[in-house]
């Protein structure tokens, strides 16, 4: 049977993605920014669970059709069939497998904790061994068929179960999608060279004069190679083999995660001392601070954003790359900036939420603060006494080492 409605909710879905693409294509076939990833990544995902919830109800209500006109004899297998539905298909199974890491992943874990690393194929041991990671079995299930009434009657009730996995969320990000990157074969030291002749300039001389020696002042900065680990999680076996979800690819995407989160706060306010130096660290080392203003210790004011945005020479300032980076909480007392009549400093925000009914679209250009985007990270330091709460500038400056094949 036709679900009319699902239908038409993946095409609503398939249309706001391709108004994040064509938007792209529209600006000079620019890349997606980290906002406009975020939102397609999230619409893709909410597509492929429609539409497999979709395809399923479209089965079942087909499946239902043909058992009430079939014979007696083949309820039964209707009823796997029915059963069937709601597990992994062996054809998506299949179509993973195809990934050499989910192969070894999975072939792994579904070995059981009594299989030793070495019965694995070859290939799938390289894999698992280039990733330094062992895995035992030892976390445990728990749950009753009926409860705690079984005897009374409830082992003749069956459990109701929800197919859908609610997880929950927590944001994440800011650094991705803004500052640069680069990839190298191996994690050895890596000089970058540097030069600073910004305090030198030419001089007026007079005849016969002697030219003035000035030196150009190189420098360096040698980047480093951390190894991030999501730390183990150890599931059993009769879980991944039981379990209504498909455990492999659920365990695979949280862990990805925890990397992606560590990732991002590293690279934001890491020390620098066994491992990454972040961005805030780096600032602060080179000197580029702004203190608020005297009795403004925890919010910024209108002057403070100006001074911020003053510190930063003109030859950064208005680089394409040039943003604000701050926590949700100081964007929150940005917004409760007022004028000296008492109305907020943020009309583009409060007008376009009064002209869009309060709408809430990731796609559209966000209001600015001072004719400069923003970005906002949440491993930034929020508001609070000699915190450093705010950063300014050409964020692609900062460069991010990556090592090819890393994880």
């Amino acid at each position: 049977m036709y679900d009319k409605e699902g239908r038409q909710n993946l095409d609503r879905i398939a249309v706001q993605m391709k108004a994040i693409t064509n938007k792209c294509k529209a600006e000079g076939n620019r890349g997606l920014t980290s906002a406009e990833r975020e939102k397609f990544n999230k619409l893709a995902e909410d597509y492929d669970s429609q539409e497999s919830l979709v395809n399923a109800g479209e089965r079942v209500s087909d499946i239902t059709t043909r058992l009430a006109a079939a014979p007696s004899s083949r309820i039964s297998e209707f009823g796997e069939e029915l059963r069937d539905t709601f597990r992994t298909t062996p054809k998506a199974r299949a179509q993973r497998m195809k990934d050499p890491h989910y192969r070894a992943f999975s072939n792994y874990l579904h070995l059981g904790a009594h299989s030793d690393f070495n019965s694995l194929p070859a290939e799938d041991q390289q894999i698992l061994s280039q990733s330094t990671l062992r895995f035992q079995n030892a976390q445990q299930g728990t749950g009753g068929a009926a409860g705690a009434y079984g005897s009374q009657g409830g082992y003749l009730i069956p459990q109701g179960f929800s197919d859908m996995l609610e997880e929950a969320k927590k944001w994440f990000g800011g650094i991705d999608g803004v500052v640069e990157k680069f990839t190298t074969e191996t994690g050895a030291p890596l000089p970058w060279p540097t030069v600073n002749d910004t305090s030198n300039r030419g001089a007026i001389i007079g005849q016969n004069q002697q030219i003035t020696e000035t030196d150009l002042a190189f420098n360096q900065v040698t980047f480093q190679a951390y190894i991030g680990s999501s730390n183990l999680v150890l599931i059993p076996l009769a879980l991944i083999q039981d379990a209504y979800f498909d455990m492999d690819a659920l365990t695979a995407s949280l862990l990805g995660r925890r990397l992606g989160r560590l990732y991002n706060w590293k690279c934001t306010v890491g020390t620098g001392t066994g491992e990454p130096t972040g961005i805030v660290t780096a600032a602060v080392a080179a000197g580029s601070i702004q203190l608020l203003s005297t009795g403004h210790t925890f919010a910024p004011q209108y002057a403070d954003l100006v001074g911020v945005e003053h510190t930063v020479d003109p030859a950064y300032r208005f680089n394409p790359s040039t943003r604000w980076m701050f926590s949700d909480a100081t964007l929150k007392q940005i917004k409760l900036l007022l004028d000296t009549a008492g109305r907020p400093l943020w009309q583009p925000g409060l007008t376009a939420s009064f002209r869009d009914g309060a709408a809430v679209d990731m796609i559209a250009a966000r209001p600015t603060i001072l004719d400069h985007p923003y970005v906002i990270n949440q491993d930034m330091a929020t508001p609070a006494a000699n915190a450093n709460q705010i950063l300014f500038g050409d964020l692609s400056c900062f460069k991010v080492r990556e090592v090819a094949g890393g994880a």
